[in-house]
């Protein structure tokens, strides 16, 4: 198994990112299908690399599959990278505004690891916030850390965007967010990632419980 930083660029500088990620998309929309036909209303994100928010040809694609699938586009998550490099920036922002119109959710993901971050809250149709765990799995015990996940949950909160804290990692520091009213928890205390055939079993299991 390779982990997605090994190969996604080289598949970007081959010029075949659009296949891929169409083809992942599809599995995504298939898998939430088969959830949703055993009882289970579940979700689905899936990561857009940059390069295919300034491409039109992409985004009909992509939204025609949607479409086709007949699938509830408000359960539908796209991720974008919070330090992504747009190759034009208005194009991008345009892009995201089809995919907000046609109701699939936007995401920010590993929020606080790029250079415009107050731009891009301001200026892209976000849905969701995603801090990274750099500054969440240490967040209950570390001062600094714990006053910038406040201070980004009430900024975003105060512009109607919900947030994911990644890395949770142990009960404290889901207690910790639980008390500071995180919408949303991601990491291995959480869950581990699994084989989608695997997840029906997985969450009818009591929920971790926090300290």
């Amino acid at each position: 198994m390779l982990p997605p930083d090994c190969f996604i660029p080289l598949i970007e500088e081959a010029g075949r990112i659009d296949d891929l990620t169409l083809a992942v998309l599809e599995q995504a929309i298939n898998d939430m299908r088969t959830w949703c036909e055993q009882g289970l209303v579940i979700g689905v994100a899936v990561n857009i690399s940059a390069t295919l928010l300034t491409s039109e040809s992409f985004a009909n694609k992509a939204l025609a599959l949607v479409a086709r699938a007949g699938a509830p586009a408000h359960r539908l998550t796209f991720e974008v990278t919070e330090s992504a490099q747009f190759e034009d920036h208005d194009q991008a922002i345009a892009v995201l505004a089809r995919f907000w119109a046609s109701g699939i959710r936007i995401s920010m993901d590993d929020y606080g690891t790029g250079q415009s971050t107050l731009n891009y809250l301001k200026q892209l149709p976000l849905s969701e916030l995603k801090i990274d765990r750099s500054f969440v799995q240490n967040a209950h015990v570390d001062q600094g850390d714990a006053m910038l996940v406040r201070s980004t949950l009430q900024l975003a909160h105060e512009l109607g965007i919900m947030v994911v804290a990644e890395g949770v990692e142990d009960a404290a520091c889901l207690a910790f967010l639980k008390g500071i009213g995180c919408d949303y928890a991601q990491g291995y205390f959480v869950g581990r990632p699994v084989p989608a055939e695997n997840l029906v079993a997985l969450v009818s299991q009591p929920a971790p419980v926090a300290a």
